[in-house]
């Protein structure tokens, strides 16, 4: 009995000291070590108690707010090493102060964390922050959704940026549960762009597919030898394979959009290998060229709108 009292004792504690250590410890000087000169002339106080000593030099160089707090009169007996409390955790503010210090930048590799440090930076007008954000908002490493990034870049006025972003969305089906939650939280006027765009490329692909000098199987029962000089069988063809096969890429846009080109699923499409094995009835020749009708229609994407119109 005795050694299980001490084994359930011994794990207790082990299961204490790791909560402990679980909880962000202070500095036991109450300021952060990175920002602790003593050199520094004025000491910020983050909300959760850790104190920053900054230089008043570095403030008002990259801040327009404080150089502007920091220029106003001072009245007799004002101590500027009297803490100025601000509402930002620690951690943000260290990785604030760190990028107009230059002494390291924090990871930027975060959405979440990029907008936060992007609201603090146009809190307190801090363009060089700003300016890393962005900077990191535009790198294709970053895995955050195009359309959050576009309604970013949107919100700050990025006009390369918003466009890069929209152009990111192109295969992305804006009728999807997650995309609609996105699009909600979109400015009206930014969204109605993202969705203009959406549907200008819809419309346009299927004009395109329609047209019949470029797809004679648009024109109905057309004879065999359209298109084919060497061909003397003037059977009407009937087109039901390549009908079938624009309706299934209309279907499949709404769910799947297509972005530069038709990808590796297209070519997996029942529809696609029925059209391919189409062959006229009373002379047993192939209907369709496929390779040129796939070369046609990627052309038609190719010229599909990629960007929102920026006004």
């Amino acid at each position: 009995m005795s050694i299980t009292l001490a084994l359930v004792e011994e794990q207790s504690q082990v299961t204490a000291a790791l909560e402990v250590a679980s909880v962000p410890q202070l500095p036991l000087d109450g300021y952060h070590p990175t920002f602790s000169s003593p050199n520094a002339d004025v000491v910020l106080l983050s909300a959760d108690g850790v104190r920053f000593r900054v230089p008043s030099e570095l403030l008002s160089r990259s801040s327009a707010w404080f150089r502007t707090m920091l220029s106003l009169p001072q009245g007799p007996g004002m101590d500027r090493t009297e803490p100025i409390p601000v509402d930002e955790p620690s951690d943000v503010l260290a990785d604030v102060l760190n990028v107009v210090n230059g002494s390291d930048l924090p990871a930027l590799d975060k959405v979440d964390r990029l907008e936060t440090l992007l609201a603090v930076a146009d809190k307190y007008d801090m363009a060089m922050v700003t300016a890393v954000v962005r900077m990191a908002l535009s790198s294709r490493l970053l895995d955050a959704s195009p359309i959050r990034l576009y309604g970013i870049a949107c919100r700050m006025s990025w006009r390369r940026e918003a466009m890069d972003a929209s152009s990111r969305t192109l295969t992305t089906s804006l009728l999807s549960p997650a995309a609609q939650v996105e699009l909600a939280a979109l400015e009206p006027s930014h969204r109605d762009k993202l969705l203009d765009l959406h549907r200008r490329r819809r419309e346009e692909l299927f004009a395109a597919l329609d047209n019949e000098t470029t797809f004679y199987a648009n024109i109905r029962a057309g004879p065999c030898n359209t298109g084919d000089a060497n061909s003397t069988c003037t059977a009407p063809l009937d087109h039901s394979n390549w009908w079938a096969l624009k309706y299934a890429v209309l279907k499949r846009w709404d769910e799947r959009p297509i972005g530069e080109e038709l990808d590796e699923s297209f070519y997996r499409m029942a529809e696609v290998w029925d059209m391919s094995a189409a062959k006229c009835l009373k002379c047993d020749r192939k209907i369709y060229g496929m390779a040129s009708t796939i070369e046609n229609v990627n052309a038609a994407i190719r010229k599909l709108p990629r960007t929102v119109q920026w006004d």
